[in-house]
């Protein structure tokens, strides 16, 4: 019985972990999806840029009117690096990095069916031998007022 509990105690633990790594990957697809929403929006801007006035944010909600004289675009490459990039190298980065993004999902997509798929055999483990645990009670339990 002893050995049961155990292995009880170590199938919970496993369900345990299995949850917290869906709701980890669930997590991490929310924020690689915005990330995609946000290069998409990108994209269309810089597909969209000329030389003309525009209103341009400043940070807090606030706008200035402004004037673009150049379609130079600085595209971050990380570390808070920028890179000045013509219109059309910054539109290639974009979509390079909505590609990446959409792999990222499909990855983490694939990591949730097979950590979905390992939550379920445990579940089912575990309640198969929480089944046998309460039959053996009572049984035992039957055995004690046959004999007391």
């Amino acid at each position: 019985m002893a050995e049961t509990d155990v292995t009880q105690e170590q199938l919970s633990y496993e369900l345990a972990v299995y949850r917290e790594q869906i709701a980890m990957i669930k997590r991490e697809t929310e924020r690689v999806s915005l990330t995609t929403i946000d290069l998409g929006n990108a994209l269309r801007t810089v597909e969209s840029l000329q030389a003309e006035r525009a209103l341009i944010p400043i940070g807090g909600g606030a706008l200035v009117r402004g004037d673009i004289s150049q379609t130079i675009v600085l595209v971050p490459i990380g570390a808070e690096y920028l890179v000045e990039m013509d219109k059309g190298a910054a539109g290639e980065e974009m979509r390079r990095r909505i590609e990446a993004t959409k792999k990222a999902v499909e990855k983490l997509n694939e990591e949730f069916t097979r950590i979905a798929s390992k939550l379920r055999e445990a579940t089912s483990q575990l309640q198969k031998m929480e089944t046998a645990t309460q039959i053996n009670e009572r049984v035992d339990g039957n055995i004690r007022e046959d004999y007391i």
